[in-house]
């Protein structure tokens, strides 16, 4: 190689013009770089001012030999004064195996493993450095991922155990939300429970919890009140579609950093959460994994809970016509009866069976018949006030509770139901008739839910053996 050579000890007592001593330093120098070539990437010189009157590193880092030939260190080692350790390239003792960052040429950076021991003049003063690097950037890079896969996990079993310190699902995710935010720097973050929207099924549901299906639910929030910027970062969350947001993404909103992430949840619609902090290029796309790994084990608590809601409603709703069930009716009533002792009011209950239905499963099929009796479940919801219950006791029997209703409203409902009986639209319109029994039931006794089932049923069991269409009520109230 022909790089020119400045002479390392100007004040040496040799000639300066020795042709001899010229040669004999370039024999050293080839043999040294041969050797060296074996195992390092980078071969350098500096002298006694950190300029690099030697450098060879091949295509590790990119520069051409001669670029870096009387340059400074620092063009190379950019950052040396905050770096830890003494400047590798202006040392005054030997390094052994030192790690350190430098310049590529296209602006990237490599780690290298620096070797080095300072040069002497003859009269012993510092003339400079020689020493080759190793290039461990793969190394450094995998151990960077590592670590950055260990902070992940840690996170995340601290948010797990956030959660899982608290009894239920709604006291343990906040904690853990804002627990992620402090890890994070978060200013402020939004957690969203998307919901499918209720529809006929939910009805009964509906009225029982006061209308608590939602579009989304905030899930938590901080700070608890937020401001008018807050308010856009949410409704820009609320605007992301069902799978706009494949991976967690990071963006700047008015001189803040944002994070969205998204999750798919199977017993609801979605997860949703953004996380915001002051200032822009605050966080980098790791920062955004992290919180994307976070709503993932949200997502699963969220997921527990929809799946325990929905394993609630199944144990007290009829999954054909989304009406309580047998169960499901008799624990609300009972529910409501100490209120209405205590306000002196009465109730009512029908038991409605249908008539012939069993020749609509024998003549159009198991699949008409369901169809009959959801039309029939929908009609009757509409027959009767949003106070009052609706319930299908199995097979073709319901059940309507009259919310303090008295004996002659219970009779006028049912003289209604037999008159005119209802229409329901399968291959063919289909008229269907009812057999109903009444059973009223008055403060004074503390009747029992179950004995006025049982004297309802009876009164409607009667009026089927004598050919349907009518209505019958049991008059005399048993005792509790």
């Amino acid at each position: 190689m022909n790089t020119p050579l400045r002479p390392l000890f100007p004040e040496s007592n040799s000639p300066a013009n020795s042709g001899e001593m010229m040669d004999v330093l370039l024999a050293s120098r080839r043999r040294w770089k041969s050797l060296t070539q074996l195992v390092a990437d980078v071969i350098f010189e500096t002298d006694e001012d950190g300029r690099f009157t030697f450098f060879d590193a091949g295509t590790t880092l990119g520069w051409a030999d001669h670029d870096l030939i009387g340059e400074a260190c620092s063009r190379l080692l950019p950052f040396v004064d905050s770096a830890p350790g003494p400047n590798p390239f202006q040392t005054r003792a030997a390094i052994r195996g030192r790690r350190c960052w430098v310049r590529r040429a296209d602006g990237t950076f490599a780690c290298l493993l620096i070797y080095a021991t300072p040069l002497q003049s003859p009269s012993g003063r510092h003339a400079g450095v020689r020493g080759l690097g190793i290039d461990v950037s793969d190394d450094a890079n995998n151990n960077a991922d590592l670590s950055i896969a260990r902070l992940h996990s840690e996170s995340i079993r601290r948010i797990t155990l956030t959660m899982r310190s608290r009894p239920m699902f709604r006291l343990g995710v906040p904690p853990a939300l804002e627990e992620l935010g402090a890890m994070l720097g978060a200013t402020g973050g939004i957690l969203l429970a998307r919901q499918a929207g209720c529809d006929a099924e939910c009805a009964e549901q509906e009225i029982l919890e006061a209308g608590s299906c939602v579009g989304d639910d905030v899930v938590h929030r901080f700070p608890a009140q937020g401001s008018a910027l807050d308010t856009q970062i949410e409704s820009l969350l609320r605007d992301y579609e069902e799978g706009a947001l494949t991976a967690p993404k990071v963006t700047q909103i008015e001189e803040r950093d944002v994070i969205f992430c998204y999750s798919r949840i199977r017993y609801t619609t979605s997860a949703a959460m953004a996380l915001w902090r002051e200032g822009l290029g605050v966080w980098t796309q790791d920062d955004a994994n992290l919180a994307d790994a976070a709503l993932a084990t949200f997502a699963s608590a969220v997921e527990m809970e929809a799946l325990n809601k929905a394993l609630a409603q199944n144990a007290r709703f009829d999954p054909l016509t989304g009406m309580l069930n047998r169960a499901g009716l008799i624990a609300e009533i009972s529910r409501r009866l100490p209120r209405l002792d205590r306000e002196r009011l009465s109730g009512a209950l029908l038991i409605i069976g249908l008539d012939h239905f069993g020749e609509i499963n024998a003549a159009q099929g198991f699949e008409a018949g369901d169809r009959a009796l959801q039309q029939v479940a929908t009609y009757l919801r509409n027959a009767i006030r949003p106070t009052d219950l609706a319930g299908r006791l199995g097979g073709d029997i319901f059940g309507l509770w009259l919310d303090g209703a008295d004996h002659f409203v219970a009779a006028e409902r049912a003289e209604t139901f037999c008159q005119n009986g209802v229409v329901v639209f399968l291959a063919v319109p289909t008229t269907l008739t009812f057999s109903v029994g009444l059973a009223t039931r008055s403060w004074e006794t503390g009747e029992t839910i179950e004995s006025l089932i049982d004297r309802a049923s009876l009164a409607m069991r009667s009026v089927k053996l004598a050919g349907g269409a009518r209505w019958h009520a049991s008059l005399e109230e048993s005792p509790p």
